[in-house]
């Protein structure tokens, strides 16, 4: 195909195109002509230009203001977060932490979800201005204390379908939460031995469940559920066979039950509000009787409202000693030192019996002895406990014996609810930690040391 092969256009067609092209810059001359004389006609007269006409100015739209949370391992970095105004707003929650969170804002459909290392955000708008409650919504971490408030606006309004908080955000004085414990508790110590009476042959214990201030570390409280004002609740300790009766008044401000978990008991006896009994109500009384089998290392706690009541502290021990004479009472004749610790999280903090380092307990033992360490988790989170300096043999677990030989370890990872049976000999003088190595949760809110760790002091 060559040039020749495309059309021409026919001479008659330029002169149409000049002429067309002339008209167009004729008539912008006419007009340039026209606005021009217009423009000296008015200078003449003594009047202005016209004037230059801009375009209205097109305001560019604002983001949205965005609302940032980074979640460690029950904490969050803020406590209180402010907007400006209602509107539209983005909220990023990033995870730092090494167990999942969430955000959840009280009064909106806003639940972010990120597990480790993850981030997630989405929008929120909210359309009036109030203080709205966030907190993250797994079972124990808020009551740990992953809460705060969302200040919009002057927070004076009370945003629809908001409900009252704990929250640990700090409020100006005439706002400070109303605590349900008006005094602190005079007991300093948890784990202490529940005295009993006897009515008959029945071994009878007493618990009232009530709100104090519990002294998580020296000068700082933190308002706790207990058991007989103790964090741990007291050790109830009995021997298998016997018939036991706990009476338990519940002076809480709302109503609760008693799961014992893990021996052996009748299905009216087992503690979940609705299923096996109705719940004691506030200021009423109820009576668990059984008789204590098998042996070993059991643990107490409420069954109602659990993820709320449970890590505020409503737990404790329950120990059934062997049978006299029997193998396992003589294996316990064995043990020159036997230590209850119970690891859980409780106001923000990472503690050991309801309290966090360097306030926790010093477990002492002489050169030699045999020591047993009854391993308790009561927290809502794992935790790998490792001993320093020692190597121990797990010779129990959830009150079992362990058949066959022992397992030898120097660190053992304990569930919710487990409970493991540790035996050492002493046999390294010096002093020792015992802590959870999860380095996170040896730290009070942030500052190390801290948290989950107790000393072993061989002497």
């Amino acid at each position: 195909m060559t040039a020749e092969d495309f059309p021409r256009p026919s001479d008659a067609s330029a002169p149409v195109i000049t002429q067309n092209v002339a008209s167009i810059f004729a008539v912008f001359g006419l007009a340039a002509s026209l606005s021009m004389g217009w423009m000296v006609a008015r200078a003449g007269a003594g009047l202005p230009p016209l004037p230059f006409i801009r375009p209205p100015a097109t305001t560019a739209s604002a983001e949205p203001t965005a609302l940032q949370l980074v979640a460690t391992d029950l904490k969050f970095d803020s406590t209180e977060l402010r907007l400006p105004g209602p509107g539209a707003t983005t909220v990023q929650l990033r995870n730092a932490g090494l167990l999942d969170h969430d955000l959840t804002v009280e009064g909106t459909r806003l639940r972010l979800f990120a597990k480790p290392g993850q981030t997630a955000d989405a929008p929120l708008k909210l359309d009036k201005p109030g203080t709205y409650v966030y907190f993250c919504s797994l079972p124990g971490h808020r009551e740990a204390g992953m809460t705060g408030k969302l200040v919009v606006g002057d927070g004076a309004a009370a945003p629809t379908g908001a409900t009252k908080t704990t929250a640990k955000a700090t409020p100006a004085p005439a706002a400070a939460h109303a605590s349900h414990a008006s005094t602190a508790t005079t007991q300093k110590e948890g784990n202490q031995p529940l005295p009993f009476t006897m009515e008959g042959d029945v071994k009878v214990f007493a618990l009232t469940a009530r709100a104090v201030q519990w002294e998580v570390l020296p000068g700082v409280f933190e308002e706790a559920w207990v058991y007989n004002d103790q964090l741990p609740g007291p050790v109830i300790r009995v021997t298998e066979g016997e018939a036991v009766r706990v009476d338990v008044t519940n002076a809480l401000p709302e109503d609760t039950v008693i799961h014992f978990h893990g021996p052996r008991i009748p299905n009216a006896m087992d503690g979940v509000a609705d299923v096996t009994q109705p719940a004691i109500k506030r200021g009423g009384r109820f009576s668990y009787a059984f008789t204590a089998e098998p042996a070993g290392t059991f643990v107490y706690h409420t069954h109602h409202n659990s993820a709320s009541q449970e890590p505020k502290g409503l737990y404790g021990v329950l120990i059934v000693d062997p049978r006299p004479g029997s193998a396992e009472a003589q294996r316990d004749a064995q043990y020159a030192r036997d230590y209850v610790q119970v690891v859980s999280e409780f106001g923000g903090y990472f503690t050991v019996n309801g309290k966090a380092f360097p306030a926790t307990p010093v477990l002492e033992a002489k050169t030699g002895e045999k020591v047993r360490l009854r391993l308790i988790n009561l927290g809502q989170a794992l935790h790998p406990m490792h001993l320093h300096g020692h190597h121990f043999k797990i010779v129990g677990t959830d009150g079992y014996v362990v058949e066959g030989p022992p397992l030898v370890k120097d660190t053992v990872v304990v569930g919710p609810g487990e409970r493991y049976d540790l035996e050492f000999v002493a046999d390294n003088p010096g002093a020792w930690l015992f802590h959870c190595h999860i380095l996170s949760h040896v730290a009070n809110q942030g500052v190390e040391p801290g948290g989950m760790i107790t000393v072993l002091k061989v002497s």
